[in-house]
């Protein structure tokens, strides 16, 4: 599954920053503990709502913590924001169906 996830975050100085990106097979990551033993696990999210839930997680966690944000965007480039400046934000997460390439047999000559 690949997702797109935009997210805007509002700015205390009024600017609106834009990121987009792609989660591809998106996985939760952690920990249980069996038996006093630390235990890493994956979870495989399965839908687009299930990552903007864990997003929407992460993001309020940075706020309430004051931390950066940094992800690779679409353009290849890196961006980040600082969660102390933004007063608010959205996010939406979408699952982006790969668009079959067959070629057609439909010529006009």
């Amino acid at each position: 599954m690949k997702v797109q996830i935009t997210a805007n975050f509002f700015l205390d100085n009024g600017e609106v920053k834009r990121v987009e990106w792609f989660e591809i097979d998106p996985k939760l990551k952690g920990k249980i503990v069996e038996d006093g033993v630390d235990k890493p696990v994956e979870i495989i999210l399965k839908a687009a709502k299930d990552v903007q839930e864990e997003y929407k997680k992460i993001f309020r966690k940075y706020q309430k913590e004051g931390e950066v944000f940094a992800v690779e965007n679409i353009l290849g480039e890196v961006s980040g924001v600082h969660f102390t400046k933004v007063a608010y934000w959205t996010l939406q997460a979408e699952e982006v169906k790969e668009e079959a390439t067959e070629p057609t047999n439909n010529t006009t000559i």
